[in-house]
């Protein structure tokens, strides 16, 4: 997880942007930086496309860990392509 790999490499900058199109394994992701969403913020650009459930349950989990304001895009004429983008 994220949280895991900054804990243990304490002398890495923490990101500032945090981008996922992670094949449907976004919310296990989301859970695996939950540390550094809450504590530092960063933006983020998560795909919500990949199961029917995904544009509501990320939307809650990220709006659990911080003031997040949110935008929805979607790039495609068909039913991909739909990007959920949060910032504080």
């Amino acid at each position: 997880s994220l949280d895991s790999y900054f804990s243990e490499n304490q002398n890495r900058p923490l990101p500032t942007f945090i981008k996922m199109d992670i094949e449907g394994s976004e919310k296990n992701a989301l859970l695996g930086a939950k540390k550094i969403i809450s504590g530092d913020h960063p933006k983020l650009a998560i795909c919500v496309y990949h199961k029917p459930e995904d544009i509501f349950e990320l939307t809650q989990i990220i709006q659990s860990l911080g003031a997040y304001h949110f935008t929805l895009r979607h790039y495609s004429p068909g039913d991909v392509e739909t990007v959920l983008y949060a910032v504080c």
